[in-house]
């Protein structure tokens, strides 16, 4: 189970989901692509919105991920190492973080991340 919430003033999204749906998330991102539907949060409090769908896909012609919202779907593109580095950050936190934590994937703190990408918190679901 996994759910994104969105905020628009300052383009920060959450990522959460149980420990199993992230690890799934995880291994869905070493695909070339695909998408996978996400539970919606009708009080998605203190974000304003939550997504539908997350959607990626492998480009070979780039370096780095590029994680960003259009309307109701949070879309990530990357070269393979960049979608591969992000598929690790995930799967380490849902393997071995405290149901508590969370941790940032944005740049600069992750230079695989292109400075254009909305910023991205990873939490598990309350």
């Amino acid at each position: 189970m996994l759910q994104v919430l969105y905020s628009g003033a300052t383009r920060e999204l959450e990522l959460s989901g149980t420990r199993q749906g992230l690890l799934t998330l995880g291994q869905l991102l070493r695909g070339k692509g695909g998408s996978c539907g996400l539970s919606e949060n009708p009080r998605p409090f203190p974000y304003e919105r939550s997504l539908s769908k997350i959607a990626f896909r492998e480009d070979p012609e780039r370096d780095t991920a590029s994680i960003v919202t259009e309307g109701q779907v949070l879309r990530i593109r990357g070269g393979r190492k960049a979608l591969d580095l992000l598929a690790d950050n995930i799967e380490d936190f849902a393997s071995e973080a405290d149901a508590s934590d969370h941790c940032h994937v944005d740049s600069p703190a992750c230079d695989y991340i292109v400075p254009e990408s909305d910023p991205l918190v990873i939490a598990f679901m309350s």
